[in-house]
């Protein structure tokens, strides 16, 4: 699966160049990606790839321990999930899809969801146009 997340790291990394014109390659092996910890869960973690998720538009890396529950929420902007490793189950709107790695989602600004990561740790990489928000959703 190591593979799998250079993989990915590469193509939206390649993306991301492609898409800032940017002309000089990133290029970041797995052991130089910076992860730190994210106030989403005990134990998760974030790496930021690009952008800034507090200010603006980001791609990044992001981990969540297996059995880690994300209550539903929404965000403003759309979300472009990729999984890396792990599978993760997804309730949107009652209705719950197992999305292991390789799987993509996009969830759009606005919709209420949920997550639950399965039996071992879920990696996915995220996009988003704008700032990173969660907005709970009250029952």
């Amino acid at each position: 699966m190591r593979i799998d997340r250079i993989v990915v790291v590469a193509v939206v990394v390649a993306a991301a160049a492609l898409v800032s014109a940017q002309k000089k390659a990133v290029l970041w092996p797995d052991s130089s990606i910076k992860w730190t910890d994210s106030p989403a869960a005990p134990g998760a973690k974030v790496a930021v790839l690009w952008g800034d998720p507090a200010k603006g538009a980001y791609g990044a890396l992001k981990q969540v321990p297996a059995g880690t529950v994300l209550a539903a929420h929404t965000h403003t902007n759309d979300s472009h999930v990729v999984m890396v490793k792990g599978t993760v189950t997804l309730d949107i709107d009652g209705k719950k899809t197992v999305l292991p790695a390789g799987s993509y989602t996009l969830i759009p600004g606005g919709v209420p969801h949920s997550a639950t990561c399965g039996t071992s740790l879920c990696e996915y990489f995220e996009h988003m146009n704008g700032a990173f928000d969660s907005t709970p959703v009250k029952k």
